[in-house]
């Protein structure tokens, strides 16, 4: 197996403001956590630079008018103008170099589709992508350029099938409104339910349309979903779906806001959770991408991410074993000895809600969803 890192020095740069909660010094901190561990250094792992995406790729993912919009944000002026694409708002704050910020994100994951469509590496993460919740011609969610979408239609262009999952609390809306008519591209959807949570979409009869009607799976969760909720509903549903459609490249978003530690959530994950699906996940992919995503607590999130491309890597007692005799107990000590959480589980009433409207949601899918995709 052949993995890829993509990641550039150069993303710490950007800054969305001080008081803003989408903080990039969280991919640094990741990075630091790799080379700390010696994550980078087998020789089946290729570090990648990432470039600008040339700006006539933008277009399959957005529209001319916005892309103007976003190029004249680049000097951190803004103008009133601005707003009807959802520049300048509080979630979208127009900053210096914007638009090359979103180019470099989004040339990012253009590298990463790169290396595996091409079969030439596995697994590719990057760990600045993810942007789930744009639109063709609206900023909207912490994100200016959906480079999921960007990458997924140039999959999809090629003739293949794409499976989707998103792990982020908040539901892809940007993801889902693009493919929600298409058959070769299965969205799966975990995320705080929208009655609770932006972007206030992701119900489970949310199942898409026309040809694509089945291939469109939102499984909301509600407030204190723990790991046994999430890997309740992850084993029940998502290895029939795999067997069912049988796609040729997976993407998936990683994000860490589901943590129990994350300020602008309400799920109680441990990173625990999110590792034991990606190692599935890299037992049912045989090339795939992972994109970062949310994450609002720096350390829980870079040290989430770490895990994850340790697991996924297979160098998990390698990382234990570069920092003998150390003991991780939450700070910010890049040499830590492990790099998962402490378990931990909800209890009493609010465990007992999540847990029926799991068990709710997961009946409604087996029996309106699984017949559609010929899933067993």
């Amino acid at each position: 197996m052949k993995y890829g890192l993509v990641y550039s020095h150069d993303f710490s740069r950007f800054s969305y403001g001080k008081t803003h909660p989408f903080n990039l010094a969280r991919g640094e901190k990741f990075y630091q956590y790799l080379e700390k561990n010696q994550l980078l250094s087998d020789p089946d792992i290729e570090l990648i630079q990432p470039r600008q995406i040339p700006e006539e790729l933008l277009l399959v993912a957005h529209h001319p008018l916005y892309l103007k919009s976003l190029k004249d944000a680049d000097t951190g002026e803004f103008k009133m103008e601005m707003l009807q694409f959802g520049l300048g708002s509080e979630d979208c704050p127009v900053f210096p170099g914007v638009y090359q910020y979103s180019r470099l994100s989004a040339g990012a994951s253009f590298e990463a589709f790169n290396r595996v469509v091409n079969k030439e590496l596995n697994f590719v993460f990057n760990p600045v992508g993810g942007f789930h919740h744009a639109k063709r011609s609206f900023a909207e969610g912490f994100c200016y350029v959906n480079d999921v979408n960007l990458i997924a239609h140039l999959i999809l262009l090629q003739g293949y099938k794409v499976a989707y999952l998103d792990f982020d609390a908040h539901h892809g809306n940007g993801v889902q409104d693009e493919f929600y008519s298409n058959q070769n591209l299965l969205f799966v959807s975990f995320h705080e339910n929208g009655k609770y949570l932006y972007p206030g979409t992701g119900f489970e009869n949310e199942i898409g349309k026309g040809a694509g009607v089945g291939y469109n799976v939102n499984l909301p969760l509600d407030p204190a979903t723990d790991d046994e909720i999430f890997l309740y509903l992850y084993w029940e549903l998502v290895p029939p779906l795999l067997d069912a459609f049988k796609p040729d490249f997976g993407i998936v978003l990683f994000g860490a806001d589901p943590l129990n530690q994350d300020p602008l959530t309400h799920l109680r994950l441990t990173n625990n959770a999110l590792a034991e699906v990606a190692l599935d996940l890299n037992t049912r992919f045989k090339y795939w991408i992972g994109l970062g995503a949310g994450g609002y607590n720096l350390e829980a999130t870079a040290r989430t991410w770490a895990l994850l491309w340790s697991v996924i890597t297979a160098q998990e007692n390698e990382a234990e074993m570069a920092t003998l005799g150390g003991v991780f107990l939450g700070g910010s000590e890049l040499g830590a000895s492990s790099f998962r959480d402490l378990r931990s589980f909800s209890s009493g009433p609010e465990k007992e809600r999540a847990s029926t409207e799991a068990k709710r949601v997961a009946r409604y899918i087996q029996r309106e969803i699984f017949p559609l995709v010929g899933a067993k």
